[in-house]
């Protein structure tokens, strides 16, 4: 590829639309923006975003179990006491 000529264009940022995507995430195939993805530790491990590598972690739970959580709505959560 010459120097003038421009990089393959994936698409934009699953989560910041106006960025440019970078690379796709090995578990969502999603395409994110330099900011949103995982960086490797060792050669054998994939690209990974930030809400895969968190649920590979172990940190957070995939699935239904976490998807209620997520899709409240403001009138469905409780208000904090003032």
């Amino acid at each position: 590829m010459k120097e003038s000529e421009p990089a393959a264009f994936l698409g934009t940022c699953a989560k910041h639309y106006a960025e440019r995507a970078v690379a796709q995430c090995h578990d969502c195939n999603r395409f994110w923006c330099a900011d949103c993805l995982v960086p490797p530790i060792s050669k054998r491990q994939p690209l990974r975003c930030v809400d895969c590598a968190l649920v590979a972690a172990g940190v957070r739970a995939k699935g239904p179990r976490r998807q209620g959580i997520t899709d409240m709505s403001r009138a469905v959560k409780k208000t904090i006491g003032i």
